[in-house]
């Protein structure tokens, strides 16, 4: 029995089907069997797992067996995910390859795959049968074999694993295997693309000899990179020393055979810590923190270490070619190698392990990329630009030969210009309205950090010929300015916040990116020293903060620029902005291209009502000075949002990874009139997911007059008999003293309050920020009240104090609705104006048409969920369905109209498409005969009799204005 016992614990041989994880630390494997007996054998000489390895001492076309207890039958489902996972080591580079052969009950081999000897050192062998070569006609396998090449020689096994029955998506193609497919027919995993890229030649030639001002330019980014490169201060550098040390340590490097033991080293989908394995960060803080001490305490044993270090990292893996089983986001964990080796470039090129290491640092900055141009169609551009445009800059000036240097830096920046692009569809990158994308979505908190990496590559390579292009610095420009207008000052709202609900902001150099871009050149096209648009930008997001740049400007007269004013469509997130003087409004939606809002298992875990319909006002520079802090935050109230108030437990992520939920509804979005006034619209429809209410459905409007809102709500109906379903007008911090609110004229300052309200045309609430709410109907719930909640990441409670108000639908209502307005910020003299006379006048508020007139500005918002006939309207007679609408008469007669169709109109819905945004055409009749005042290509306009008809082309969600006379 022990013995039977001991078989099964070396062999982890489990029932058909199941994997097998093959340990090699007492003896090898009884299903591992050779011709010649005494070729395999256990090895402590390397291992990349427990202590031993299996060391095969192979002839020419010698046969290693292994057998299966049971036959594993695949099908087309278990083909496309079951697979082999193992490591190779190779004591030096060989020409030649082992064969692996999955043999069915008859002999026959079914599937194979060769596994090239090219590199010395462990490489990960990962392959699923879906990638492996063959007929594949019989999927069942009763053995499998590899086969020696013609040649004597040896090799050593660990980390074995048969079936693999999960293979990662992720599965790395690289020298070893470049046919292993599974991740390069994904544009998204851009990581996994390196031994791809590197495949690609130069379409750049290499020039045959420098120019002074190519020598020049080289000079000066090479002076930049060290200023810009410096180590941190002393206290930063004795810590990262001191991290050093001790990861060095735990690594336990030891010389061994024509490699070395130590901790494994492992990319961390395979990982396990409590084994003491590394991955990349332990790599990174080796690395970075013996430069450190090399460089800047001129240690010598720093320097031996730091050697020591690159020789195992690339013996373990962490080399040219090599793609460690799967390589995804590792370019977050590795930016300090190529900081530090800038530091050491002048060691490192007098180190006999030179071009191992330089070509290690080429090949992982994914430099090579670089050698075409950016393709049209690439995903994720935000990751790419944010983990690997700096290293691969360091690792382009680190070429020793000057021409190859200016070779590459042509190609890299030609890259940049390229890749600085409005991309297609919901895949990475910047949108035509400015928005950027990550992950398949309008994501700030990825559009942080990236620019500005892009902003330092312009920053360096300035003056130079390897300065991205004017066409490429203006859309980036534009990113930033849209930036400036969805943030205020540098912080964004929840709505926004992707799965940073109370995080997201510019950081310090997102803000420098501005002055960076501005002194790129004047962006304005009139020959200007800098550009001053973004130098003012530039002076205002400082804050009265000095720099060496804001002090250039100032000298040139520059002053701060004014806060954004107007109203912005962002479309690509379902999403406006509205601001006037200091203050900012949000509103944002979601459809079936915008997901809602992105949830992780740790992250946002409670953010699903982030899009539904929320109109978040900051009315102070930032968040919590606007009352919106995490700690007692009630989930399920967002402002503006229509949601169903359920417990946490509901609340939370039903499921066991990212929720980026979308609706199966197309309109949801924003429009302006004059760049002033605005609106947004949707049809909300929840999904349906796990406590999810799938039936719950609502229309949902807000209108956007200088500080006045107008919001509207429909057919609000669901199933859910068990939780409330509510719509808030207002939840914010409460702050004793500072922020009291005021119910019907009466001022409330303390933390215990509750009343109900019938909403009537004198229900005036005011906020504790200075925002009043007028609900002319329904049932209202006011309180101030302690709260219990928990952290969007652990669940850890919170509990905080929080005055709020919301308009009450009960259980399961059918067909409910809402009306209320807000007033932004009054004078007391426009208070007093608007209690007497609210301003605006609902000309329509049913199933088809929410229609608003503002009297003030002389607007009027139609928001069309369906075809509508307006017979009581002077001048729309209809307008088609799932339409925006707005329209003022000017001063001179003339009818300024705008009209948008928010739905991008992509077809495919996955989680990225580079399908892109299709045209629309949108009617509406007016009545009279009209006629264009001022040429626009989209606008088409017949007119017959006392009818005109116009027909609007839309596109990328953007509205289309357009005057007419009669």
């Amino acid at each position: 029995m022990k013995l039977i016992l001991l078989s099964l614990a070396f062999l982890c041989t489990f029932p058909l089907g199941a994997q097998q994880v093959i340990g090699f630390e007492d003896r090898v494997p009884e299903g591992f069997t050779s011709p010649d007996r005494k070729s395999l054998s256990l090895s402590n000489r390397y291992y990349k797992e427990g202590k031993k390895s299996l060391e095969w001492n192979f002839g020419p076309g010698s046969v290693m067996n292994v057998a299966l207890d049971a036959p594993l039958a695949l099908n087309n489902k278990t083909e496309a995910t079951h697979g082999i996972t193992l490591w190779i080591y190779n004591e030096k580079s060989q020409p030649d390859s082992l064969r692996f052969e999955f043999l069915d009950a008859e002999g026959k081999v079914s599937y194979w795959f060769t596994y090239r000897l090219q590199s010395p050192g462990w490489r990960a062998c990962w392959i699923g049968f879906k990638s492996m070569r063959g007929d594949k006609a019989d999927k069942s396998i009763t053995s499998y074999r590899i086969v020696a090449p013609n040649r004597k020689g040896r090799v050593f096994f660990d980390r074995w694993k048969f079936p693999e029955k999960a293979m990662n998506l992720r599965t790395t193609p690289d020298m070893q295997i470049d046919y292993n497919s599974l991740a390069v027919g994904r544009d998204l995993w851009h990581w996994c693309r390196v031994w791809e890229w590197e495949q690609y030649e130069y379409d750049i030639p290499r020039p045959a000899k420098l120019t002074e001002q190519q020598r020049r330019d080289l000079k000066t980014i090479e002076e930049r990179l060290n200023e810009a490169l410096t180590p941190p201060a002393a206290s930063a550098v004795a810590a990262a020393v001191k991290k050093a040390v001790a990861t060095y340590a735990k690594a336990d490097i030891y010389p061994s055979g024509s490699g070395f033991t130590g901790a494994p080293l492992l990319a961390p989908d395979e990982l396990h810590r409590d084994k003491g394995e590394l991955s990349w960060n332990d790599l990174e803080a080796m690395l970075a923190g013996f430069a450190y001490d090399a460089y800047c305490n001129k240690s010598y044993e720093a320097e031996s270490n730091y050697f020591a270090v690159w020789e195992y990292a690339i013996d373990q893996g962490f080399a040219y070619g090599s793609g460690m089983g799967t390589n995804h986001h590792y370019g977050y964990q590795i930016r300090k190698i190529y900081t530090t080796a800038w530091l050491m470039r002048k060691t490192i090129l007098k180190s006999s392990r030179r071009d191992d290491i330089l070509k290690t640092l080429l090949f992982w900055s994914a430099l090579q990329e670089t050698r075409l141009p950016c393709a049209e169609i690439r995903d994720e551009m935000l990751d790419s630009w944010n983990t690997l445009l700096q290293p691969k800059l360091i690792a382009a000036m680190m070429i020793p030969d000057e021409c190859g240097r200016v070779q590459a830096l042509r190609g890299l920046s030609r890259w940049v210009s390229g890749s600085v692009n409005c991309t297609p569809g919901t895949i990475g990158g910047i949108k035509v309205d400015g928005t950027t994308f990550h992950h398949g979505g309008f994501y700030p908190a990825y559009t942080t950090g990236a620019l500005a990496t892009v902003s330092d590559y312009i920053a360096m390579t300035g003056g130079t010929e390897f300065v991205p292009s004017l066409e490429a610095r203006r859309l980036l420009a534009g990113a930033f300015t849209a930036m400036c207008n969805y943030s205020n000052l540098t912080e964004w709202s929840t709505g926004l916040g992707g799965r940073h609900p109370f995080g997201g902001k510019m950081g310090g150099a997102d803000i420098k990116a501005f002055a960076q871009l501005a002194l790129s050149g004047d962006l304005s096209g009139q020959g200007g020293e800098f550009d001053h648009a973004l130098a003012a930008d530039y002076l205002r997001l400082m804050n009265g903060k000095n720099s060496p740049e804001a002090r250039f400007f100032k000298e040139k007269d520059i002053q701060p620029a004014k806060a954004p004013q107007g109203f912005f469509v962002y479309n690509y997130g379902a999403a406006g902005i509205h601001r006037r003087a200091d203050w900012m409004v949000t509103l944002k939606g979601f459809n079936t291209n915008v997901w809602g809002s992105e949830i992780y298992t740790k992250d946002n875990r409670y953010g699903r009502y982030q899009s539904y319909g929320s109109v978040q006002i900051m009315g102070y520079p930032s968040r919590k000075a606007s009352g919106y802090v995490e700690e007692g935050w009630d989930w399920n109230r967002l402002p503006g949002t229509t949601t169903i108030h359920l417990p946490l437990e509901l609340l939370d992520n039903p499921r066991t990874g990212t929720l980026m939920a979308r609706s199966t509804e197309n309109f949801a979005g924003t429009s302006s009139l004059e760049g002033r006034h605005g609106m947004f619209a949707m049809k909300l429809k929840e999904a349906d997911y796990k406590n999810f209410t799938p039936d719950f459905v609502a229309r949902k409007s807000a209108f956007c007059f200088d500080n006045r809102i107008v919001c509207l709500g429909t057919g609000i109906s669901n199933s859910n008999a068990q939780y409330p379903t509510e719509t808030t007008l207002f939840q914010s911090e409460y702050r004793p003293g500072k922020a009291a609110i005021s119910v019907m004229g009466k001022e409330i300052d303390k933390p215990s309050f509750g009343a109900k309200l019938a909403g009537n045309p004198n229900c005036w609430l005011r906020d504790g920020y200075g925002n009043h709410y007028l609900v002319p109907e329904g049932l209202v719930r006011v309180q101030i009240a302690e709260q219990q909640s928990a952290k969007d990441t652990d669940k850890s409670p919170t509990k905080g104090t929080f005055a709020s108000a919301y308009i009450v639908h009960g259980l399961a209502p059918q067909d409910a609705a809402y009306a209320y307005s807000i007033l932004i910020q009054p004078t007391a003299g426009e208070l007093a104006a608007a209690q007497k006379e609210p301003g605006y006048s609902i000309l329509r508020r049913d199933r088809q048409a929410h229609i608003v007139f503002d009297r003030a500005s002389g607007v009027t918002g139609y928001a069309a969920f369906e075809a509508v006939s307006l017979p009581e309207d002077e001048v729309v007679a209809d307008i088609a369905s799932e339409t925006m609408v707005m329209r003022r008469t000017a001063e001179d007669g003339t009818l300024i109209v705008s009209v948008c169709d928010p739905d991008l109109h992509i077809k495919e819905k996955t989680y990225t498409t580079p399908e892109p945004s299709a045209p629309s055409f949108k009617t509406l009749h007016l009545r009279g005969a009209w006629s264009l005042a001022v040429p626009n290509e989209k606008v088409k306009v017949q007119s017959a009799g006392d009818v005109t008809e116009i027909t609007v082309t839309c596109r990328h969600g953007q509205p289309v204005e357009f005057r007419l006379k009669k």
